[in-house]
């Protein structure tokens, strides 16, 4: 009985695996697609704005996360009518409360760069920045619409129409973004092609996937086990969101509106990388550390090692890789406005040594533990806060960069306690992507050699 649920669960941890996968890459050249295209029509300066702004939009939605999607997933009553129904009121609540954060958000910036609070020439003295925040804004309030058939989808590892929902969403998107663009030059191009990416979404995912029609109910029941699970999901988001997207609220107020956006392009370089784990870590392997957890938690360690042996490679790989050659990629793929961008993207692929340990946050999150993370992400917390200030101060703006890219690194101890705590370290194990961090340097070194050598010379 046992083995012929781990061919079943095997077998979805393939299916899922091979759609997200695939659907990352065909996601990843729609936005370097997008990225490539709109860095040709809009100046550096409007990349600068647009990513604080969505830095500042992501927070009201990081801090407040209950893990609503968490709940469907991980909860044994996650296919329930009632169950579904009361994460769906509360999502739309939620979604409601964000939008009027995000006004009072931007008038508050609005009214402290009326008063002069703000450093003269950073990106949040910029007049367009208030107006856009609260116009992407809106967008909390469309995905609040969002049906649970997508988290459903998620629990059941179904995900082969969740990714093409997700493309075509993009690729319209991509059609109004371009076409604004190009008939504009301006910047309300990103802002409207968001919207419309979190409308197409917001419909499909009511049309397109199989499912429970979602209509309002409420159960006290239902919502006090959202609550209880949630709780530390929220206050993990807040601090996630405080250190996740520190860099840019910081830089935000050290640098103009320039310089940011070319830490913008190297941040989207790196992201591209950081997403496909993003996804890999909820779509796949916390569903899949979610049932093993219900059914069989002795086998939990071994699955989680299973998980880590491809991230391990890929993502140390990348990490060696990007630190020796990544200037190569704005040299290759953006015009000479961008070349900036090179050496920060070499000092952020630093981060990228510390995507393994994230794995293992999965685990605490399946086992009904997610207060775990709260230290975790705390740590790197004051490292950010602390550290770029002082490397900015003295060390200017390469300082703060180091700090960007390190910051992650420091979390990784506290990890390595959890996990021996909770019976999920392998020292032996560990040791497997060290060779995928010296293939990585050594090929770009030799890439970096030969293109200035022959190419670019």
């Amino acid at each position: 009985m046992n083995l012929s649920k781990t061919r079943t669960l095997r077998q979805k941890i393939l299916s899922a695996g091979t759609w997200i996968i695939g659907g990352y890459f065909a996601n990843q050249i729609i936005r370097l697609m997008s990225n490539l295209i709109m860095t040709r029509l809009l100046i550096p300066e409007m990349f600068g704005v647009m990513a604080l702004a969505n830095v500042l939009y992501v927070g009201l939605h990081m801090i407040s996360d209950v893990g609503l999607s968490q709940s469907v997933i991980q909860s044994k009553r996650g296919n329930e009518p009632i169950f579904l129904n009361t994460v769906w009121t509360v999502q739309i609540a939620r979604g409601v409360l964000i939008t009027l954060f995000g006004w009072s958000l931007a008038l508050l910036i609005y009214i402290l760069n009326k008063a002069g609070i703000w450093v003269g020439g950073s990106v949040y003295t910029d007049p367009l920045l208030p107006l856009i925040i609260a116009t992407i804004s809106i967008n909390a309030i469309i995905s609040g619409f969002e049906s649970t058939k997508l988290a459903t989808a998620n629990r059941n590892l179904a995900l082969s129409k969740v990714v093409l929902m997700d493309l075509l969403s993009q690729s319209v998107s991509l059609i109004v973004m371009i076409t604004w663009a190009y008939f504009t030059r301006s910047i309300w191009a990103l802002v409207y092609g968001s919207l419309i990416y979190s409308l197409m979404r917001s419909i499909l995912s009511h049309y397109l996937l199989p499912g429970l029609k979602n209509e309002f109910f409420w159960c006290r029941q239902s919502f006090s086990e959202i609550f209880h699970f949630g709780k530390w999901v929220f206050l993990t988001s807040i601090l996630g969101f405080f250190s996740l997207n520190g860099d840019r609220i910081l830089l935000g107020g050290m640098v103009d509106a320039k310089t940011l956006g070319f830490y913008a392009i190297a941040f989207f370089m790196v992201s591209a990388i950081l997403d496909i784990f993003s996804k890999i870590y909820g779509s796949v392997a916390f569903p899949a550390l979610s049932e093993v957890v219900r059914e069989r938690p002795q086998d939990l360690k071994n699955t989680y090692y299973k998980f880590r042996a491809p991230v391990d490679a890929l993502s140390l790989f990348s990490a060696g890789f990007l630190f020796m050659a990544g200037h190569l990629l704005i040299q290759v793929f953006y015009d000479d406005r961008y070349l900036t961008a090179g050496s920060m993207l070499e000092i952020l692929s630093i981060s990228l040594l510390e995507i393994r340990y994230g794995l293992a946050s999965q685990c605490y999150i399946a086992l009904g533990k997610p207060k775990l993370l709260a230290p975790i992400i705390t740590v790197r917390l004051i490292a950010l806060y602390a550290l770029m200030p002082l490397a900015y101060t003295y060390y200017g703006f390469n300082g703060a960069l180091w700090v960007a890219g390190g910051s992650a690194l420091f979390t990784i101890p506290l990890t390595v306690v959890y996990k021996i705590r909770y019976g999920l370290f392998d020292f032996k194990k560990e040791l497997f992507g060290v060779p995928w961090l010296i293939a990585g340097v050594a090929l770009g070194m030799l890439v970096s050699y030969a293109a200035n050598k022959f190419i670019f010379n």
